[in-house]
């Protein structure tokens, strides 16, 4: 909301605001993170003591941002073990907890839509390989389903010779719009692209998997503006991209996401410069 109000001109109000989202970001990190778990706490109790639970919500703090950088690491870690990732996904909650019921609405179970929030968190903080194997993964799921559809969720059991279906969770609402969301996020993140209308500028940091070698997204609007943007992995792995065709001024950079841990100002800088070279 801040950079909102900035846009529109009312700049004390978003200084207020930028103010307040840092002072809420502080106490937030000072609260909840759990230095014996490396890990953001699942809540806070009456008596503000943290609750140890490991679950998938913290995939919301990479995504938001709300995350220190210090700790997104970790916590990127801890969700992708193999207590939390299924192979299929994320599971609601860790399978080493007493509660963990694999067919249980939010104790073990996987949402599509929720890995692809995570997923995006991760890539925000520029963690590439981790943030592709969890789309790999929803990926994989959806085509286990009728017309590759995903449900709202389904099981969190592991995969593996014994388990070739992570289990159809009962009642679970397919199709199901958040579901349909998640594969566009997912996308998304694995282009890490982010739009900045006020300026009409797309940013991307595409990293693409083996098993995605290329994508093209067309008739990308940014306000009254078009842009087409073909992406193609290269044989030593590095993602390239080339702007296809626009409509309206509109300018494309390739830098790293806005949490990067290892985005120095030095990289930020030279893949502006490349940004800027003919043929991009």
């Amino acid at each position: 909301m801040a950079e909102v109000f900035f846009n529109f001109g009312d700049r004390s109000r978003a200084l207020d605001l930028f103010r307040q989202a840092r002072d809420l970001k502080r106490r937030f990190n000072e609260r909840f993170w759990m230095p014996d778990e490396r890990f953001v706490a699942f809540a806070l109790d009456p008596h503000k003591r943290q609750v140890k639970s490991i679950v998938s919500n913290a995939g919301h703090c990479l995504a938001t941002g709300i995350a220190d950088k210090q700790y997104a690491g970790d916590v990127v870690r801890r969700l992708i073990a193999p207590d939390m990732f299924s192979g299929w996904g994320i599971r609601t909650l860790s399978a080493d907890h007493p509660a963990y019921n694999p067919f249980s609405y939010h104790l073990g179970s996987v949402w599509p839509v929720e890995n692809a929030t995570t997923a995006f968190g991760m890539k925000r903080y520029g963690v590439a390989a981790e943030c592709n194997a969890v789309a790999g993964a929803i990926f994989d799921a959806a085509a286990l389903f009728e017309h590759h559809r995903l449900p709202e969720t389904f099981g969190g059991h592991p995969r593996d010779a014994t388990h070739p279906h992570p289990g159809l969770y009962p009642d679970a609402c397919a199709p199901q719009a958040w579901s349909g969301s998640a594969v566009f996020w997912l996308v998304q993140a694995m282009l890490g692209l982010w739009t900045y209308a006020p300026l009409d500028v797309v940013i991307v940091e595409p990293e693409l998997p083996a098993w995605l070698p290329q994508l093209t997204i067309r008739n990308l609007r940014i306000r009254d503006k078009r842009v087409s943007i073909q992406f193609r992995r290269q044989p030593g792995g590095k993602t390239d991209y080339r702007v296809l065709d626009r409509e309206g001024r509109v300018h494309v950079l390739r830098q790293p996401p806005p949490e990067a841990l290892a985005a120095s100002p030095l990289t930020r800088l030279r893949e502006l410069v490349e940004s800027l070279l003919p043929g991009h």
